[in-house]
């Protein structure tokens, strides 16, 4: 088992995003949940975001975007390229369950699993990623050089799409064999190389940009902002015409914009909704002819039926405290609950699909069977019964 006798508390208070950490399996031998047939049958399909990187000569790197057919792979030789699937963890249950070993962290953080086959000599070249990630080594081995901390002045390549750096200076090498994981901060450069044909689970966090979150914010503001708010004089603004900007003017607009901007509640609404919002929105449909609450209590409480729920693997749950109770979110919506409902919020955003919430005997009132028929009819939990 992977990550066995790891202390988490050490981990977060050294190496959470400060340091690179090479964890080294112990216990019994690493199984992969998905070999390199099925990750490449995935890659054949539309829906599925896949890469096919090739390493060729001079120290260069091409790459070509799916889905694939059969015969791409066919051509591909046995050397010097690199299959790399996103979000494998939606479609593979077996996948998913990798992201229960990171428990300890904010669930809510956690983007996606991607998945990389690699022939010997395969890799993706240098290269930094703005977020947090853990590289579970399965089958095979890779080499991991890893350089320095990077920003957004590190000058990278201009002959390729992708955003390989251009000066990589390695200062350390660790080689990953199958249950190793290797964790990196963001923003350190790192460069890994198949010492022969191998799989490697990426699990990466979400690390939005202040600028996207600003950006997403104003424009949530603006949608509750009335046109009567608009710029006026305050009473000591300089009277001195012309086309000079006054000093108490420019002060003005700061304080109002300042006062429009500082409003807490409208700001942990927004981030509740932005930390939520799926990456594949388009695989939250709504229910056709889903239970209304009262068809649900009805189903719940009828003991020759047994009901079983199951989250959508393409959704996301989070949940905050305050004054007034308990907010949820789930896929970009807020649902506002009570205090006592905070047992069944817990259940549904702490556990990672493929696990069922086992709601029987936590739907005790209306409003509970109210909150999850409002989730079954948006499509981000399904129900079954028999």
């Amino acid at each position: 088992m992977i990550l066995t006798e790891f202390d988490h508390n050490e981990f977060l208070r050294t190496y959470w995003q400060r340091e690179p950490l090479l964890i080294k399996h112990k216990g019994e031998a690493f199984v992969d949940p998905i070999d390199a047939d099925e990750l490449a049958g995935l890659a054949c399909e539309h829906s599925i975001e896949s890469r096919i990187v090739t390493h060729i000569p001079d120290n260069d790197w091409q790459v070509r975007h799916g889905p694939f057919n059969a015969a791409v792979f066919e051509k591909l030789g046995e050397h010097n390229w690199t299959l790399l699937v996103q979000a494998v963890d939606l479609a593979d249950p077996d996948v998913a369950d990798l992201k229960n070993y990171f428990k300890f962290l904010p669930s809510w953080r956690i983007d996606d699993v991607m998945v990389s086959f690699a022939s010997t000599g395969g890799g993706v070249g240098p290269h930094y990623d703005q977020y947090d990630v853990f590289l579970i080594q399965g089958k095979g081995s890779r080499r991991w050089q890893i350089g320095e901390r990077c920003n957004s002045t590190t000058p990278l390549r201009n002959n390729t799409e992708m955003r390989l750096l251009e000066n990589f200076v390695s200062r350390r090498e660790v080689v990953l064999e199958p249950g190793d994981i290797l964790y990196l901060p963001p923003r350190i450069a790192h460069h890994g190389t198949a010492l022969q044909d191998s799989l490697c689970y990426s699990v990466g966090f979400r690390a939005p940009s202040f600028a996207e979150l600003l950006q997403g914010f104003c424009d949530e503001m603006t949608t509750t902002m009335s046109e009567d708010l608009r710029f006026e004089d305050s009473d000591s603004f300089d009277q001195v015409g012309g086309g000079a900007l006054d000093k108490y003017s420019i002060q003005n607009v700061f304080d109002k914009l300042r006062n429009i901007t500082d409003q807490s509640s409208l700001l942990l609404d927004f981030f509740g909704k932005s930390v939520t919002e799926p990456r594949y929105p388009e695989r939250i449909q709504a229910e056709i002819n889903s239970p209304d609450t009262a068809a649900l209590q009805a189903l719940d409480q009828n003991s020759d039926i047994l009901m079983v729920f199951h989250k959508n693997p393409n959704s996301r749950f989070a949940y905050l405290t305050n004054k007034e109770g308990h907010v949820l979110f789930v896929d970009g919506e807020k649902y506002l609950c009570q205090t006592d409902q905070l047992p069944l919020l817990k259940l549904l955003c702490n556990g990672f699909w493929p696990e069922q919430p086992e709601l029987k005997g936590l739907l005790r009132s209306e409003r509970d069977y109210a909150l999850i028929a409002s989730l079954i009819a948006q499509g981000s939990l399904s129900i079954e019964s028999n």
